[in-house]
């Protein structure tokens, strides 16, 4: 696969499949080391979570300024080695105080990479259709997940620590990798004369902003992004509790209710692989596929699913329709960073998709706890229907996106 592409999109192949590993890695069985090695009672658990979403909130815009205003390959390389030494810390060092201060790390890590590895491979391949590469990229990213997922889990069996801190060095190892191949040909920086770090950095602030506010396409899609986080949070924190909750899990030799979570993962990680490379082959045959119809069916089939999946209680359908809203999303992703993509001004790349991200992480912020509150004062199952309820605005907006012209 790699020796027939260009060297821009084998490294970003490459990067993706590498770094899900890593990741996976890492944090598949992060909860239980928090709760066995470090020892975290409920609230500091949920104050871990906290730190890291507010982490990703807080540095996502300078971040995308400075791949911006520098370079995306730099930005993506200080990302990596903040990436291996947050797990490196929270592996080797497990303390609250060391814990949560990991969590700021590499969540910094993360909005490094975050917008300005899209805007990389976006700059370095013009001529390659942006979805395919998104989507293909996407796909390399599951597959690494999937292998993350096993050898975290068995890693983990032998000792808790072991997965983050073998995930944290592989973070640093693929970062001197991609010090030594990663290229970059056609950055040019959004502001060619510098007058200081902030008085860039407000420049630079001040042209996205009014670019945003000029470009009707892209504030759209920038509102659909807020709402896909508002409805992101429920459905990740509370479908685990309902599965425990409020069906009775099988078990079938050595499928018990832990082993059954990661089998699930697994399941739902071959799908969203075996639904990508079906679009790309569709792509391929058809030359394009219609933006506004692949976010429209599945941010519908999404709240579809989800309402489904909060008032079963048949395992088995709860199953189904679990797996089948997690590959809406997996579908939409991709696809909706493309669409963004061509509405987007070169030399802001960066700082646009991190202003998504950071709307992403608001979304978050702000629908966590609503759902949350609802689920702990009705039930869980209405709180997978209120998830559900905040993402119908995107329904009302991505007809909008699709009729409006930049």
């Amino acid at each position: 696969m790699f020796a027939k592409n260009s060297k821009a999109y084998s490294v970003y192949l490459l990067f993706r499949f590498v770094c899900s590993l890593a990741v996976s890695m890492s944090t598949v069985l992060s909860i239980v080391y928090h709760l066995e090695v470090v020892q975290l009672d409920a609230f500091q658990l949920v104050l871990v979570g906290t730190v890291q979403e507010t982490s990703c909130f807080l540095f996502e815009m300078p971040t995308g300024v400075v791949a911006d205003l520098y370079s995306r390959r730099r930005s993506v390389l200080i990302g990596m080695f903040l990436y291996g030494l947050g797990f490196l810390m929270e592996g080797a060092l497990p303390w609250f105080a060391t814990v949560l201060l990991a969590q700021v790390v590499w969540g910094c890590g993360d909005t490094f990479i975050t917008g300005a590895l899209e805007a990389w491979i976006a700059s370095e391949e013009e001529d390659k259709p942006i979805d395919k590469v998104f989507l293909r990229g996407s796909q390399m990213g599951q597959i690494g997940g999937v292998l993350g997922v096993v050898l975290g889990t068995l890693l983990g069996n032998i000792n808790l620590q072991m997965p983050v801190i073998l995930g944290g060095s592989l973070c640093l190892l693929l970062g001197l990798v991609l010090g030594r191949i990663m290229p970059e040909t056609n950055f040019s920086p959004a502001i060619e004369e510098r007058q200081g770090l902030l008085k860039d950095f407000v420049c630079l602030f001040k042209l996205n902003l009014g670019f945003v506010k000029g470009a009707p396409v892209l504030l759209t899609l920038l509102a659909i992004t807020l709402c896909g986080g508002l409805a992101s949070e429920g459905f990740d924190r509370l479908s685990t509790a309902h599965f425990l909750d409020d069906t009775v899990i099988p078990v079938i030799g050595p499928l018990n209710s832990v082993t059954w979570f990661g089998v699930i993962s697994l399941i739902g990680s071959g799908l969203g692989i075996l639904a990508s490379q079906l679009l790309i082959a569709r792509m391929e045959k058809k030359g394009t596929v219609s933006r506004t119809s692949v976010v429209m069916s599945t941010s519908a089939g999404y709240i579809l699913c989800l309402v489904l999946f909060a008032v079963g209680r048949s395992f088995w359908f709860m199953l189904l329709v679990f797996l089948l809203a997690g590959l809406m999303r997996t579908i939409k992703e991709p696809v909706l960073a493309a669409w963004m993509n061509d509405h987007v001004d070169e030399k802001m790349r960066a700082t646009v998709f991190s202003t998504s991200g950071q709307l992403d992480s608001l979304g978050q912020i702000i629908g966590g706890p609503i759902v949350g509150l609802v689920a702990q004062q009705v039930s869980i199952p209405w709180g997978l229907v209120c998830t559900a309820f905040l993402l119908l605005p995107a329904l009302f907006l991505v007809p909008v996106a699709g009729k409006k012209r930049d």
